[in-house]
């Protein structure tokens, strides 16, 4: 399916983010809403990668909804070990909402939203391993 909506913003003004150097997002998970031949975005649920001019992963941000969801006492910004852990209890939705957007995503990553999960999925796994 062909989409208006693109999933990678970069900012035009300075980030409200506390991370240093934060110059693009590409959100992760957000409401899929069909309108008659069109997906559109709703942001009840969503997660947003923030990376730096060269796209270094800084973090992720997270809505209200998720930090209710989670209920993990980690807060809406969050980096290192939280980040992760927080991706690898979401991978399957994050895996189910990135496929409408593999096209996109490719260009950034290199590969498609499926390849890419597939690989994160083991190395957070790995990560989260390291860490215990």
């Amino acid at each position: 399916m062909s989409n208006a909506i693109s999933i990678i913003r970069l900012y035009q003004r300075a980030s409200r983010s506390p991370f240093t150097g934060d110059t693009s997002t590409i959100l992760l998970l957000a409401n899929l809403v069909r309108t008659d031949q069109n997906l559109a975005l709703q942001f009840d649920r969503y997660i947003y990668l923030h990376r730096d001019a060269v796209g270094r992963w800084l973090g992720i941000s997270l809505s209200n909804q998720l930090i209710d969801e989670l209920n993990d006492r980690q807060g809406k910004y969050r980096r290192g070990i939280a980040m992760v852990e927080t991706l690898y209890k979401l991978r399957e939705e994050i895996a189910m909402f990135l496929v409408h957007f593999s096209d996109e995503f490719e260009t950034v990553f290199g590969v498609d939203a499926e390849g890419w999960i597939e690989a994160a999925y083991l190395r957070w796994r790995m990560i989260l391993l390291d860490a215990e």
